[in-house]
């Protein structure tokens, strides 16, 4: 039978007995060297790690969805791990005086620094203790600031050559989608644009097996409800391409008001309540999961003044973890919940196929 031309870049065919022994193996080791990855949150690791994939993470105006993730990003570094974080509205000063100000707070609340406050007073010597510390990790961290102008093929690029000159898989953060912009002389409705970037996105980690990160805005008319797929703004393309799709939302919201049609007002003063509140509480929700747990909620006290999540281990039940069995990038989750995976030993050899 003649081959089958190759030439599209539209798909990526394989001959099944072929990829069986000669891919597949190779495969499967990058999949399990890649779930690996902790993201340093200790609620969020006990139930999983972070798999090659596409993340994404909504959450409404001001709640903290930049600083849940680029505070991932400084524990995913401080671990070891590559991460490039396009930062398309924040500027370098910013993260990393929020990463200053967060290293302060961990050590001492009582004596931390704000991150604007560390801007305007740099030769104050916490600052300078706290720069010392980060010394340690944040060369495994790249901040890619980004003008508005930065386009898709732009982010493709810039991961793309990264990879291929360091020799390293990063994790890849892209904050936000809705700001990445469209050629020019593009037509596309808003909607058709951020749908093709999740596509895109998703290519660019499928092509590189890597763990990708973008954060989404939601729509205006569900912030007073609780987080779902409606919710993530101009996209219904999250759903089906993301493989992970996770929102932060107000642990209020589980309160009997918001089960209601009525009492706007008084749903809006709630919300605004609890975004004043410090700590403010925060709850992590997973919509999707292709790699264990279909949903989970996770609870977080999120210190704004110092760009800082503590994680709540309150309900998480650690003696329920196998350490040992995890050592392969596979969870172990506890009795009674839905576990899609069985433990997978590799092949020590092809030969074994």
């Amino acid at each position: 039978m003649p081959e089958v031309s190759q030439n599209s870049q539209a798909f990526k065919a394989a001959n099944m007995k072929t990829y069986l022994h000669d891919v597949m193996p190779d495969d499967m080791k990058a999949f399990v060297e890649g779930g690996k990855t902790k993201t340093g949150y200790d609620n969020l690791d006990a139930i999983t790690n972070l798999y090659p994939g596409l993340y994404v993470i909504g959450a409404i105006s001001s709640l903290g969805k930049t600083t849940f993730i680029h505070q991932m990003a400084d524990q995913l570094a401080k671990n070891g791990q590559p991460v490039l974080f396009f930062s398309l509205e924040q500027s370098t000063l910013e993260l990393a005086t929020k990463s200053l100000s967060r290293i302060m707070a961990i050590k001492d609340e009582s004596n931390a620094m704000t991150s604007l406050q560390i801007r305007k007073n740099g030769s104050d010597p916490r600052v300078a203790d706290a720069v010392t510390e980060y010394d340690a990790y944040s060369g495994n961290l790249t901040v890619v600031e980004c003008t508005f102008r930065a386009t898709i093929d732009d982010i493709t690029n810039y991961v793309t050559n990264y990879i291929k000159q360091r020799n390293v898989s990063p994790v890849v953060i892209v904050d936000y989608l809705q700001v990445i912009q469209t050629a020019p002389d593009s037509r596309m409705t808003t909607k058709d644009a951020v749908d093709l970037h999740v596509r895109r996105l998703k290519q660019l980690q499928s092509d590189n097996k890597l763990a990708l990160i973008v954060i989404s805005s939601l729509n205006r008319q569900n912030y007073l409800t609780q987080i779902d797929y409606e919710s993530f703004k101009e996209s219904g393309g999250i759903e089906y391409t993301a493989d992970v799709v996770w929102g932060l939302q107000l642990q209020v919201l589980h309160d009997e008001i918001f089960d209601s049609q009525a009492k706007i007002n008084e749903k809006r003063q709630k919300v605004r309540d609890a975004k004043a509140a410090n700590p403010r509480k925060i709850e992590l929700v997973c919509l999707k999961n292709r790699f264990g747990i279909s949903s989970y909620s996770l609870c977080f006290d999120y210190l704004p003044q110092f760009d800082l999540f503590k994680p709540d281990m309150s309900n998480i039940d650690m003696s329920a973890m196998d350490a040992e069995a995890d050592k392969d990038g596979f969870i172990t989750v506890p009795d009674g919940w839905e576990n899609p995976f069985e433990q997978m030993e590799l092949p020590t050899d092809r030969k074994s196929f």
